[in-house]
């Protein structure tokens, strides 16, 4: 593995977040084969990443939401890949919420390692590094405590949970407008627990390697550990999925049925 130029992938995914937030007002949006939006900003935001990415790690696979799919193998996982969401949340971003973010990861043969995450409208930005340190706006993140959890504490749930889920949560139920903001909510200790719903890797690539970092975990509802490898290419999709500290599945499973 070639050396990681973390500032300069902090930096990139910075200005594309900013670049994004200035670009609200006057986006052309069209919707996708699958009915999700998209926008010229995704698009470009994909395309900037995707250049530096192919010029100063050329041969690392590249697999990004808008298209990108560089170098890789359906056989088995490359040594190295990046993944890309360039905006995770386009229906907020669209909508001119904030919850939205521009995500990154890094995965060795298809373990995360590493990823840059950055919210423009929160200004917050979360960072895991191959050497197995997270971080939020440069503060060091820990093992998330597992310790018993007030009922004002909150869990991230879909948008659409109240068509798909019945949910018994004895605490607050949010909806953050982006998965990979949910998954580093979990991680920084700040949301107990999120539920997430069938998704691509783009979606989770980003805050993988932060979950790994700070003891969480990311599992199907039947209780195994999701694989990433199993979802680089473009047409996979994850089952729904739970976020949780290590040692809580099942305590936040049993809050959850589907309907």
């Amino acid at each position: 593995m070639q050396p990681l130029a973390l500032p300069q992938l902090i930096s990139l995914v910075t200005e594309c977040g900013d670049y994004a937030r200035n670009q609200r007002d006057d986006l052309q949006i069209t919707r996708k084969s699958d009915g999700s939006i998209v926008t010229q900003v995704d698009q470009n935001v994909e395309q900037r990443i995707v250049s530096y990415l192919r010029t100063t790690y050329p041969d690392y696979a590249i697999l990004g939401e808008e298209g990108t799919n560089h170098a890789f193998s359906t056989e088995s996982p490359p040594e190295y890949t990046w993944v890309i969401d360039p905006i995770d949340g386009t229906s907020a971003y669209a909508g001119r919420l904030t919850g939205w973010c521009v995500g990154i990861g890094l995965l060795a043969r298809g373990v995360p390692i590493a990823g840059v995450v950055y919210s423009p409208m929160n200004d917050e930005c979360y960072v895991a590094t191959p050497e197995g340190h997270a971080y939020r706006n440069n503060t060091l993140l820990t093992t998330v405590s597992t310790s018993t959890k007030l009922l004002d504490d909150w869990m991230s749930v879909p948008s659409d949970t109240h068509r798909k889920y019945d949910m018994n949560y004895p605490g607050r139920m949010r909806t953050t407008g982006a998965t990979i903001l949910s998954l580093c909510y979990t991680a920084a200790n700040m949301a107990s627990a999120a539920l997430v719903g069938s998704c691509k890797a783009w979606d989770i690539a980003p805050a993988l390697a932060l979950l790994r970092y700070t003891g969480c975990e990311l599992w199907d509802l039947n209780g195994g550990v999701i694989d990433i490898s199993t979802l680089l290419t473009p047409a996979a999709v994850s089952p729904t999925m739970l976020c949780a500290p290590r040692d809580e599945y099942d305590r936040y499973r049993q809050y959850i049925t589907v309907r």
